[in-house]
């Protein structure tokens, strides 16, 4: 497990916290406490709420010795007053920026804010920056939730391959706290076998929108209407509108089009997905699709789908009965 929170193996006694990834930050957060305080000595452990108390507090029990332990542990969120945000508190910052300059030996004080950056003209963030052990929880990137869910299911004794990998993260949107989720009951659905399948993911994550649409082209593609169909009422069933699973399908059709151009011109998946805009596991499953089309197909498919477009948007009929039609015509091309 990296251990950010160190330096140079030992715990430091101020950090600052921030970024959009809540669940980085809470786990970061866990780590820490649980470095300072092993045995779950609570009463040198005080987290205090920045909305309903001042900064002042956070100092106050920052001085104050340990009682049962070698360190004092105070965690204070949200440090509104580090970002450019209003806050709803006006915090004794002064004393906070002497505080930096020589901070008890005995106290870990732990700044936290959930925001994408910090107000860097700030001289507080200055001097913090210079002082603080600073940790961004940035959302990450694909190859990094890839190590991630390799060295987790590596460390329990699992394997799963690369595929299973790449369907996951797909699924759980590249969500640290959804990815964590859904691997740790893949993990206990697994039990005594060495191995995670991509069968299992299937299985047991839930499919997002995106993925049942993609599902939906595909049936459509291998011109099997009945599953189709059967899929599109159950989508309808769960609240979803027929002009949007219509505009999901236009974007679909239009990723193939489009990677099946590029890989032509000899890019590869993950130079299309950086110029599509999209996960690199969704312009894999575009080039597979795409191949079973010719551009001239791919191109009727969408202008069946801008027709129906403009119908739905007009008035022209029933919304069920046009998506219904153009179901039944792409099944056909």
């Amino acid at each position: 497990m990296k251990t950010p929170w160190l330096v140079n193996g030992k715990l430091a006694n101020l950090y600052l916290l921030y970024g959009t990834e809540r669940h980085l930050l809470e786990e970061w957060e866990r780590e820490i406490v649980k470095a300072a305080l092993p045995d779950g000595e609570r009463f040198d452990y005080m987290k205090i709420d920045l909305n309903d108390q001042p900064l002042d507090a956070v100092l106050d029990e920052a001085e104050t010795v340990p009682f049962l332990s070698d360190y004092r542990v105070v965690i204070a969120k949200p440090a509104t007053f580090l970002t450019g945000a209003k806050d709803k508190k006006t915090h004794n910052v002064d004393r906070l920026a002497e505080y930096i300059v020589q901070p008890a030996d005995y106290a870990i004080v732990v700044l936290i804010v959930e925001a994408e950056k910090l107000d860097e003209r700030k001289t507080i963030v200055k001097r913090l920056k210079d002082r603080a052990v600073i940790l961004e929880a940035k959302k990450p990137t694909t190859e990094e939730l890839f190590r991630f869910v390799m060295d987790a299911v590596n460390d329990k004794g699992y394997r799963m391959d690369r595929p299973a990998i790449e369907r996951l993260i797909f699924l759980t949107g590249e969500m640290w706290a959804t990815l964590t989720h859904e691997l740790d009951k893949l993990m206990l659905y697994a039990g005594d076998r060495p191995a995670i399948e991509l069968e299992d993911v299937d299985l047991l994550v839930p499919r997002t929108l995106e993925d049942n649409v993609f599902q939906l082209t595909d049936y459509l593609m291998k011109r099997q209407l009945e599953p189709a169909i059967r899929l599109i009422r159950d989508l309808e069933k769960q609240g979803q509108e027929v002009l949007a699973l219509l505009g999901l399908m236009a974007r679909q059709y239009r990723m193939m089009l489009l990677s099946k151009r590029l890989a032509e011109q000899g890019y590869g998946e993950r130079q299309i997905a950086s110029k599509v805009g999209a996960h690199p596991y969704a312009i894999k499953l575009a080039l597979q699709a795409g191949k079973r089309f010719t551009f001239a197909q791919l191109e009727q498919a969408l202008i069946a789908i801008t027709t129906t477009d403009e119908g739905m948007k007009t008035g022209r009929g029933d919304k069920r009965i046009l998506f219904d039609s153009l179901v039944v015509r792409l099944a056909t091309l």
